[in-house]
């Protein structure tokens, strides 16, 4: 069964889906062998394109969009920009927002998860999806995250770089990792621990043949690692959480 991309828009504005429902009507959408980045910068009909502050012009190309204000870039004034650009329309998720204590000197730490905090209850108000950025930060993020109540993985940790303990931990509060290729570790442990552990890209460069290449290999890594192919990784994924619940 297909359905159209409007169909997929009407879907996520009426029906405020799981992050897992969402999935299973993208891949609706499409043909089976489609291969879904699950955080670019670059735009393409693959990828939910994010970006590192607010930009008001749509990308050209995304599977979902998604506004977002790391540490480095905030102000009042971007973050009032972030929320009025995703506020008026359903289809625009927020990410990546979140914490890093690189740029520490910039905006304190406690300071950034203050913005974090209004952040996240922003976007959970607001039924959307969230992408999280988190660098050196583990232990404050997996605080502030317990400290919420939210739809069951409707926020993604992109660029999860952590230890199975605490991808274990992250399952536990309902979080989709999102692994991408600097991660050293073994994805098949990280999967054990958590079942909702998907690929992206993280590309922010200009060329579609090296982003195709980088996104085939994410793919070929995962499919490798847990021994299924590319068309089954995300179902796989799905099928349990089903069984977990």
């Amino acid at each position: 069964m297909r359905i159209t991309f409007e169909r997929l828009i009407i879907f996520i504005i009426t029906t405020k889906p799981t992050f897992f429902q969402l999935v299973t009507t993208i891949r609706m959408c499409y043909a089976q062998t489609m291969l879904i980045d699950f955080h670019s910068h670059y735009p393409s009909p693959n990828a939910f394109v994010c970006t590192a502050e607010p930009v008001k012009e749509a990308p050209k190309a995304c599977l979902l969009r998604f506004e977002g204000l790391l540490p480095d870039k905030w102000s009042e004034e971007k973050q009032k920009d972030l929320y009025e650009i995703i506020l008026p329309d359903n289809s625009i998720h927020m990410g990546e927002i979140g914490l890093d204590k690189r740029f520490a000197e910039i905006i304190p730490i406690r300071r950034q998860a203050d913005i974090l905090r209004e952040e996240l209850s922003f976007a959970i108000e607001n039924n959307r999806l969230v992408s999280l950025h988190c660098v050196h930060s583990t232990g404050l993020m997996l605080e502030i995250l317990s400290e919420f109540s939210y739809r069951p993985f409707s926020i993604i940790w992109h660029g999860f770089a952590g230890s199975s303990e605490t991808a274990a931990r992250l399952y536990k509060l309902d979080v989709v990792l999102s692994i991408g290729p600097r991660f050293k570790g073994s994805i098949k442990d990280i999967f054990k621990a958590n079942p909702c552990t998907v690929p992206e890209t993280d590309y922010e460069g200009t060329c579609e043949e090296v982003y195709q290449a980088i996104l085939k290999a994410q793919y070929n890594r995962f499919s490798s690692e847990l021994n299924c192919t590319a068309e089954e990784i995300i179902n796989r994924q799905m099928i349990c959480k089903l069984i977990s619940h």
